[in-house]
């Protein structure tokens, strides 16, 4: 029986940023609709939620089975739901989460940009 995934490194590396995208997007998704004086950092955070999430499936689509990115994001996106409801409510639902949440994002985009740029590099040569 040939393995479910041979590129184990590439999926953990894919979990850790969908898990970063799918809490991401749990947080984001509970600042919309815009109000107030908090247009700009929502507007900035969802940019860079959204350039993430795109070099993620990327990422994923590059290095691991389609079979894997879909048992394993839709597994991910079903349970990280619980984990978010046990983060602090300053975090879900206020400004300084916001900024946390943003810090993150980048964190997790240059993490994606060192571990991605092997398999990028074969698609632009």
């Amino acid at each position: 029986m040939p393995q479910l995934e041979p590129n184990l490194a590439g999926l953990a590396w894919f979990g850790l940023l969908w898990s970063v995208c799918c809490i991401g997007f749990l947080q984001l998704a509970g600042m919309y609709p815009l109000r107030g004086r908090a247009v700009l950092p929502v507007t900035m955070t969802t940019a860079l939620w959204v350039m993430l999430l795109a070099g993620t499936l990327a990422f994923a689509l590059a290095e691991l089975r389609w079979t894997t990115i879909v048992v394993v994001g839709g597994v991910l996106f079903l349970f990280l739901p619980g984990l978010f409801q046990a983060l602090p409510e300053w975090w879900r639902d206020g400004r300084a989460g916001l900024r946390l949440s943003c810090c993150a994002m980048i964190a997790a985009l240059a993490l994606l940009v060192r571990v991605a740029a092997p398999s990028f590099s074969t698609w632009i040569t």
